[in-house]
């Protein structure tokens, strides 16, 4: 499953809040959800909960709260990441214009030079020590970020409702520039934080709240583990008290998620360092995601690269990125500059639930057992929910 870009997918829904708040919307909006009276809600919420795709609503029962109001199902972006689709949801712009491709990223401008960055946190892969970088996170992201922040460009208030551990991060800051951030301990917590925004004198027009529970739950114990359920069943039935006590019904509430999930077993984990003539092929390590692989190939050796990547083919479609750029698979809008620098030489598309790994010095050799970042349909879809509040 591919994005689906002509009104399916978070850039659309991203579209159609934007210009509900009054906004210069980039694109058509969302195609099959009524959208025409999200204008007059006093506030529009939008709440994103990482990693819970159409299939982990599977962990619900059926009178849940999400499982119940759930209308819609929309498409994430490619890859269907958290660093690519949070950008998207901050910036209201696709992958292929904000250029952020995956959780790592590989940058050639000035001060950064050909390093590969695990570009939420903006630290090196291998060390993650950002001593060793010559640019502080800051400078980085104003080097590499091209894209402004959509609260910004929106005639009301917002703010910004994230983990406080992260609420002041360099990527919030830049990417939340125009809101007001609020940092949250918790689910039940960031209910309270967005219940006093909206009992203020003078409540924001947009508030976009972000919870990262589940994804942390998914990768460590799987996506269907009894850990991510319990998570789950305990946010919903939370969010579901919460609304039915909000007391005005001025407001509208939107969920939805980044991207799904699915498990990854370990017989379907390969090594990039078990393929020594492929590995030999690379200019450095790879980037974007362990379903969707971003390689850079050493200048004359495409052709050695092709061969080689064939001992995967079971694993994987080969892609040259830049078919992918051309078939607009990254999304709509101008691109950023250095979009195919980022993505590489050829793009690995991981299939069914096959996961491509490489470890550098420095890095622990760990497993996730949950995954996304590739194409399969419980990575792709995610729910909408919209309910006035």
């Amino acid at each position: 499953m591919w994005p689906d870009f002509e009104g399916g997918s978070i850039v659309d829904l991203m579209d159609s809040v934007v210009r509900a708040r009054g906004g210069m919307a980039a694109g058509q909006g969302l195609r099959e959800v009524v959208t025409s009276d999200w204008r007059d809600a006093r506030t529009i919420v939008l709440l994103v909960l990482d990693g819970v795709g159409m299939k982990q609503l599977d962990l619900l029962p059926d009178d849940s709260f999400l499982r119940r109001h759930c209308a819609h199902a929309l498409t994430s972006v490619f890859p269907s990441t958290t660093a690519a689709a949070i950008t998207t949801f901050m910036t209201a712009r696709a992958p292929a214009v904000h250029g952020l491709t995956g959780w790592h990223v590989r940058f050639d401008e000035p001060g950064v030079d050909g390093r590969v960055l695990a570009i939420l946190p903006v630290t090196p892969r291998g060390s993650h020590d950002v001593s060793e970088l010559t640019l502080t996170p800051d400078e980085i992201l104003a080097r590499v970020c091209c894209t402004p922040s959509m609260f910004a460009s929106l005639p009301g208030d917002s703010c910004l409702v994230s983990p406080a551990d992260i609420v002041d991060s360099p990527f919030n800051r830049r990417h939340s520039a125009g809101a007001r951030r609020i940092g949250h301990n918790g689910f039940p917590d960031m209910l309270d934080q967005i219940d006093c925004a909206l009992r203020a004198p003078s409540p924001p027009s947009y508030v976009y709240a972000y919870w990262p529970d589940f994804d942390h739950c998914a990768h460590q114990r799987g996506a269907a583990s009894d850990e991510a359920g319990a998570l789950l069943r305990a946010a919903d039935a939370a969010l579901g008290r919460w609304v039915q006590a909000q007391p005005r019904r001025d407001s509208l509430l939107l969920v939805t998620a980044d991207h799904g999930f699915i498990d990854g077993p370990p017989q379907r984990l390969i090594d990039m360092e078990d393929l020594p003539p492929l590995a030999d092929c690379l200019a450095g390590p790879l980037s974007g995601e362990r379903r969707t692989v971003f390689c850079h190939v050493k200048p004359g050796r495409g052709l050695d690269f092709e061969r080689a990547v064939q001992a995967l083919d079971h694993a994987c479609t080969v892609w040259r990125s830049a078919d992918l750029q051309a078939a607009g698979r990254f999304g709509p809008g101008a691109p950023h500059p250095k979009l195919l620098s980022r993505v590489g030489d050829f793009t690995l598309e991981m299939r069914d639930d096959w996961t491509l790994r490489d470890t550098m010095p420095g890095e622990r050799r760990h497993r996730l057992a949950g995954v996304h970042g590739g194409t399969h349909a419980d990575e792709m879809g995610v729910p909408l929910v919209q309910l006035v509040i």
